[in-house]
């Protein structure tokens, strides 16, 4: 995404802003949703002055009336949310997000004469009951659902959803369907549940590396934006600029917690960052059939740096993605999540920035950021008739919440106030554009984390490999058939 893009979306936003200013807080009843606004035109007006060829990226769909039907979202609640408040809102807030989510109701209920709502079922678990039950009674209960990671991808294998790759209106070209993503959820010409757009949630989840700014100028790095546009961020030049720099707070003579440290994280995270050094083992021919790919050499080297980043004197784990550590001020660097700035550190005294999860070393050609996301599907059970409405009206909104709530995601995770706004607006141009998800993780395979099996099991690379890879080999083939008679 070029910066000509990114100007043109902070315009989009400032009149999209305008115009929420001038709304009614009045909600739509979900027992009966009706289009509130005036019908807006297919897509967002530019002003001719401002406009660029690239502003909007259109979904290409002909508008259609659907004569006010019920489009229904099947949600769960997961990590206090109800996630289908990740794809649409019902009410203006006053969050940025949440506000241009709600437009974004607002314009598809106009544009195809529907209602849009969401089915609250429980927790994840009453979430993935309630697909199940409906599927197999042949219910037409919703249309599309929202859930767990694992959960959902279970019952994509287990039948229970539509191959997303056969909805004749999705268009994979577009950038609200991220190419990485695709690629890796893909087991050849089959998907049944996706990590696109039509949702924040799985920039919100990508995993990056935030820093402290000041801390950060305190140690003379400078140019830090500069490595990662020259190629050169690598695991190595990490370990390079936090051995060493954790101060000891408390004078006890060891880092903890309670100290000023180099680095930090959860403990839980590190198959995200596999993916980043791009060795996940298993990978996918042209056809988009997966196989293993066990490269000893690039994942010893792998094992090997992150051996040094994690169990030396300047790491130190906190919580689920060291989120208290690096909000205190007391953390230079945190691999965490980008949704960890919009929540917490944005309403902190910190000054923080982004950079891309480090690529292995120079050779590597792109930079990758993993991430996980509560993924969607369309159940099974859908009639011909309703998978037209449901293919245009997720493939509109899919197209309306990429071109204006990542935006409104990005202005408010950043701080855009701060001078070095556009630095960290470009790394996380870099971080959307490269995301993906792991393959092995989201399938629970074998070798879903590699960091845990040789380095917190203390495991040498090719033994590990060699004990697990007969196991490994059967249950991929038996997924692959599995897909194969899959319709």
């Amino acid at each position: 995404m070029t910066t000509r893009k990114n100007t043109a979306w902070v315009l989009i936003l400032a009149m999209l802003l305008g115009l929420l200013a001038g709304c009614s807080t009045a909600t739509t009843s979900e027992e009966n949703p009706s289009p509130t606004a005036p019908a807006p035109s297919a897509e967002p007006e530019i002003l001719e002055e401002e406009a660029e060829e690239d502003v909007y990226v259109s979904d290409d769909l002909p508008d259609a009336d659907y004569d006010g039907y019920d489009f229904r979202i099947l949600s769960c609640y997961f990590y206090d949310k109800e996630l289908a408040t990740y794809i649409t809102f019902d009410e203006i807030t006053g969050d940025p997000v949440d506000d241009v989510l709600y437009a974004s109701r607002d314009y598809i209920q106009n544009r195809f004469n529907i209602g849009v709502r969401w089915i609250e079922t429980g927790d994840t678990t009453a979430g993935m009951n309630a697909v199940k039950k409906a599927v197999t009674a042949g219910d037409d209960s919703f249309d599309i659902l929202i859930g767990h990671d694992t959960n959902t991808f279970g019952l994509g294998k287990d039948g229970y959803l539509y191959n997303l790759m056969a909805v004749e209106q999705f268009n994979f070209d577009k950038p609200w369907w991220p190419k990485n993503t695709v690629e890796s959820l893909r087991v050849g010409d089959k998907m049944y549940a996706a990590s696109s757009y039509l949702s924040y949630c799985g920039l919100h989840w990508t995993r990056v590396i935030t820093f402290n700014k000041d801390f950060a100028e305190d140690l003379g790095y400078s140019s830090l934006y500069d490595e990662v546009r020259e190629g050169k961020w690598t695991l190595d030049r990490l370990y390079e600029l936090t051995e060493g720099v954790s101060q000891d707070l408390d004078g006890n003579g060891k880092i903890t917690a309670k100290d000023r440290v180099a680095f930090t994280s959860g403990t839980q995270t590190w198959y995200c960052m596999q993916e980043a050094a791009d060795i996940p083992v298993y990978r996918h021919d042209a056809e988009g059939i997966p196989y293993l790919d066990i490269d000893v050499d690039r994942v010893t080297k792998y094992v090997d740096i992150m051996r040094l980043l994690i169990t030396g004197p300047d790491y130190v784990a906190s919580g689920d993605f060291g989120i208290d550590q690096f909000k205190n001020d007391k953390a230079l660097f945190a691999y965490t999540q980008v949704g960890d700035a919009y929540d917490t550190y944005r309403i902190s005294e910190i000054r923080y920035g982004f950079l891309p999860t480090p690529k292995l070393d120079e050779a590597q050609k792109d930079y990758i950021n993993c991430c996980t996301d509560v993924p969607w599907g369309i159940p099974k059970n859908v009639t011909p008739t309703q998978l037209d409405l449901i293919g245009t009206v997720s493939e509109a909104m899919s197209c309306y919440n990429y071109n204006n709530v990542l935006p409104a995601y990005y202005e408010t995770a950043i701080k855009a106030r701060t001078a070095d706004a556009p630095d960290d607006t470009e790394m996380l141009t870099i971080i959307a554009e490269t995301r993906t998800i792991s393959f092995s993780y989201t399938y629970q395979l074998t070798y879903n984390n590699i960091v845990d099996g040789c380095v917190t099991g203390n495991n040498e690379v090719a033994s590990y490999f060699k004990k697990n890879e007969k196991v490994a080999t059967k249950t991929l083939d038996k997924m692959v058939e599995k897909y194969a008679k899959m319709d």
